[in-house]
């Protein structure tokens, strides 16, 4: 089951939010009938804007993170709130592991081809640098975060080179530079045969409290250590799947001492397309286009890029907006 956890470790004055999502990764990678590599990536970013959406102040802020990059993925665009709603898409979606375009196999993409009766292959980590980097001298690519409050018109925008292929360590930057508490964060996806999603998780760490310099020095400290080693030894100690065992066995790892559990939130792949969006699109075309659309073809079609839904407008409806548009205001 997926759980986004916020734990304050108030022995070294720290907070710790680990999220675990495997199910929410494998629909994702369903929806959009993703290869090993696309998916995987995917899933970071998913775990991504969920600790930051979930860890940020306010109520309920939205964070959108978008990433450009000079490997075969391209680049990709997330976007979750503190509620835990999350969506996102790649720009390539027949990508393996090792960064080379396949036919997809939907029962693989969405995890479901091992054979009950195999014994389970060892969890493997997932290296995104065939996905992420081309692996040569190339310009960097660029991260992009915005936040936005409920309510308000204000948008909060930070840019940040990308180069190499840790979403974790790159997001890192944007925490450490932008935000008042900062922040260590960390991204896994472990697979095996048959299981490309096997086990996903993040962990992010920051101080308690701002104007702390030695919780600040810790948590950076511990960042290296969270992002090399501590977080997918943990995974795998905890089966990846257990969000409660995972943040036990990183206090372990990282020697936290005891946790307090501060707020506790369920992650779902949600959108925010709508039939009513879709009409509201079509009233801005011209009388004339929204005729000819219907006669032509009979009404209209539009599919969300992000969750693949599939919204159809009839002719007859085109027709009544063509007239409305007709109508003074």
């Amino acid at each position: 089951m997926d759980f986004l956890l916020v734990l304050e470790a108030y022995e070294a004055g720290l907070r710790l939010a680990v999220c675990t999502a495997s199910l929410l990764a494998r629909e994702a990678s369903e929806r959009h009938h993703l290869a090993s590599g696309s998916a995987a990536a995917l899933a970071q970013a998913l775990l991504g804007a969920l600790l930051i959406a979930g860890t940020e102040r306010g109520d309920g802020p939205r964070v959108d993170v978008q990433l450009e990059c000079g490997g075969p993925l391209r680049g990709l665009l997330v976007d979750a709130d503190g509620s835990g709603a999350v969506r996102g898409l790649v720009r390539v979606n027949q990508l393996d592991r090792q960064g080379l375009r396949v036919e997809i196999d939907s029962n693989v993409a969405a995890g479901r081809a091992r054979s009950e009766v195999e014994l389970p292959a060892p969890l493997e980590r997932f290296d995104a640098r065939p996905i992420l980097s081309s692996g040569l001298d190339e310009p960097a690519g660029l991260l992009s975060v915005i936040r936005a409050q409920p309510g308000t018109e204000t948008l909060h925008r930070a840019a940040f080179p990308f180069a190499g292929a840790d979403l974790g360590a790159a997001l890192t930057l944007f925490l450490r530079s932008d935000r008042p508490l900062g922040g260590e964060l960390s991204l896994e996806v472990l697979h095996r045969k048959g299981e490309p999603l096997a086990a996903v998780a993040g962990a992010l760490l920051w101080p308690a409290a701002q104007a702390q310099e030695e919780s600040d020095e810790r948590a950076r400290s511990l960042g290296k250590p969270l992002r090399q080693t501590a977080l997918h030894q943990s995974m795998r100690k905890a089966d990846g799947k257990n969000a409660h065992a995972l943040a036990q066995e990183l206090a372990r790892e990282l020697s936290l001492g005891p946790l307090r559990l501060v707020t506790e939130v369920r992650p779902r792949f949600a959108c925010r397309c709508s039939r009513d969006r879709v009409v509201r699109a079509l009233r801005t075309l011209g009388a004339a286009e929204l005729k000819d659309m219907a006669a032509r073809d009979g009404g209209a079609e539009a599919t969300c890029d992000f969750c693949m839904a599939t919204y159809r407008i009839g002719a007859a409806e085109l027709l009544e907006l063509a007239g409305e548009g007709l109508q003074p205001s």
